[in-house]
C-alpha cells in the first residue's frame, strides 16, 4: 500500500501517536502531522530493513561447512570435562569445570526436576558455576549432586566463604527411570554415583549410549541414552553439547523411519543411515506409545558449553536458544510430561569478540547469537546420536535393533 494511503487508513481507527488520541471523529490532519507520521513510519521501515541485513550478515557469516572437534563431544570445549557412572540401568553424568564457569539455564518442560537453577538468575550473585549434574532417580537422584558437592570440596573448588572454606556451585536436574528394566524403584541414584561420576571425569572422548544419566532412558517407544556433539567456530572457538535423551515424544519421524534431525549430520556422525526397508511393522510400535494408558515418565535434560566469556544472561539466552535443538530432534518436546532444561556453561578463556560477527545492533550480540544457532544444531545432532549409540535392554529396542536396514551398506 503507498504510504499516504497507509496513513490515511491509520486515520480511521483510532490509535494514540505523540501523545494524542486521533479518533473516526476527526476528518482534517495539518500537513505538518501527516508528515511527521510519515517520518515515522518510514523510520521503522528503515529499522526493520537494518535489522533484516545485519541478519542476513550473521547468517552468511555461518553459512559454510560445519566442523566438529577432535572428539565431536563437548569436551572439545578447553576447560570442560564429561565423567559418568551408572550401575542397574540408572546412572550420573557429571560435567566439570575445573577453573569455574559463567552458568546459564532455561526449562522448557512443565515436570522439571531441578537444583540449584535460581542462583543462575542474572540478577543473582553467584556468577562462577564448578560443575553441573545430570542424573537419574527423579527427583530422588539429586541426591548424586552432594557426592559432586563433596568432591569439589576436598579438592578446594567452589564459591569461597572464608577461612579456607568453599561452597561448589552445583546445578543439577534429573530425568525419571525409576522402576526400569526390573530396577526396585527405591534403587536410585546416590551421592556415590557423583562422586564416582567425578572420578571418571576427563577431557577426552566421551562414552554414548547407555551410560551415565541416558543409562535408564527411554526415547518414545525405543532406548534413550547419553549423547554428545560439537562445533569448531574457527579461530578456537567451540561450542559443544551432552544430553541424556528420556523423550516423551519421538526422535523418529514416523513417516519415514529417519530421525528427525538427520539433515544436520556432520561427517557420517549418524553412520550415513538409509532409509528403513521394514517400515511399517517399526512404525507400528513406535506410535504405540501414544495411545499407551502407562503415565509419563520423560525429561530430556542437557548441558551446553564454550570456551568464549559470556555474562549470565548470555548464557541463558544460549540456553533458550539450544532448546530449539530439542524442538528440532523431538516431537513433541517441551510437553506437560517432560522436565526439559538445559544448562550452559562459558568457561571464559577466549573473547566473546574472537567470533569477529559484526552488526548494526551490536557485534555481541551478533556473536552470542551464531552461539546459539550453533548450541541448537549441535544438541539436535547429539540427541540423535545418543538413540544410534543406544543399546535394546529388556523389551525396549535401540534404533539399531528396530530398524536394522537403516545401517546396510
Amino acid at each position: 500500500m503507498h504510504l499516504d494511503r497507509l496513513l490515511e487508513a491509520r486515520f480511521e481507527r483510532r490509535f494514540w501517536s505523540g501523545g494524542c488520541l486521533y479518533s473516526i471523529r476527526h476528518h482534517y490532519y495539518s500537513a505538518d502531522k501527516l508528515t511527521h507520521m510519515k517520518g515515522v513510519l518510514m523510520n521503522r521501515r528503515s529499522l526493520f530493513i537494518l535489522i533484516g541485513l545485519s541478519l542476513f550478515v550473521v547468517m552468511g557469516a555461518t553459512a559454510q561447512t560445519v566442523q566438529t572437534g577432535k572428539f565431536d563431544a563437548i569436551t572439545d570445549v578447553p576447560g570442560i570435562q564429561v565423567g559418568s557412572y551408572d550401575k542397574n540401568f540408572t546412572g550420573t553424568t557429571v560435567i566439570l569445570a575445573p577453573t569455574g564457569a559463567v552458568g546459564g539455564v532455561d526449562v522448557r518442560g512443565s515436570a522439571p526436576g531441578s537444583r540449584e537453577t535460581d542462583l543462575l538468575r542474572p540478577t543473582n550473585l553467584v556468577d562462577k558455576v564448578d560443575a553441573v549434574v545430570l542424573t537419574g532417580g527423579s527427583a530422588y537422584g539429586l541426591a548424586a549432586a552432594d557426592g559432586v558437592m563433596l568432591w569439589l570440596e576436598e579438592h578446594k573448588r567452589g564459591w569461597n566463604v572464608g577461612g579456607g572454606n568453599v561452597v561448589p556451585i552445583v546445578p543439577a536436574a534429573v530425568l525419571f527411570d525409576p522402576g526400569r528394566f526390573g530396577r526396585a524403584f527405591n534403587d536410585r541414584p546416590t551421592a556415590e554415583f557423583g562422586r564416582k561420576a567425578c572420578d571418571n571425569a576427563s577431557s577426552g572422548a566421551v562414552t554414548m549410549g547407555n551410560v551415565g544419566a541416558g543409562a535408564g532412558a527411554i526415547a518414545g517407544s525405543l532406548k534413550g541414552g547419553l549423547g554428545t556433539a560439537s562445533v569448531d567456530l574457527g579461530d578456537g572457538v567451540f561450542v559443544g553439547a551432552i544430553v541424556a535423551v528420556n523423550a516423551g515424544g519421538s526422535t523418529v519421524n514416523p513417516a519415514t523411519g529417519m530421525f528427525y534431525a538427520n539433515f544436520l549430520e556432520v561427517n557420517g556422525e549418524f553412520g550415513n543411515l538409509k532409509k528403513p526397508i521394514s517400515l511399517a511393522q517399526g512404525m507400528e510400535n513406535l506410535l504405540s506409545m501414544a495411545n499407551s494408558m502407562e503415565p509419563a515418565k520423560n525429561t530430556t535434560i542437557a548441558c551446553i558449553a564454550t570456551n568464549v566469556k559470556l555474562t549470565k544472561a548470555q548464557a541463558q539466552k544460549i540456553s533458550e536458544m539450544a532448546h530449539d535443538g530439542i524442538a528440532r530432534a523431538i516431537r513433541p518436546s517441551h510437553t506437560m510430561f517432560d522436565g526439559d532444561a538445559i544448562f550452559t556453561l562459558a568457561t571464559g578463556l577466549l573473547d566473546l569478540g574472537t567470533l569477529k560477527q559484526k552488526a548494526v545492533w551490536g557485534n555481541d550480540a551478533a556473536n552470542v547469537t551464531v552461539l546459539g544457532m550453533s548450541a541448537a544444531d549441535a544438541l539436535a545432532r547429539a540427541i540423535v546420536r545418543a538413540v544410534v549409540n543406544a543399546q535394546t535392554v529388556m523389551d525396549v529396542p535401540s534404533y539399531k535393533d528396530k530398524f536394522p536396514s537403516a545401517f546396510s551398506k
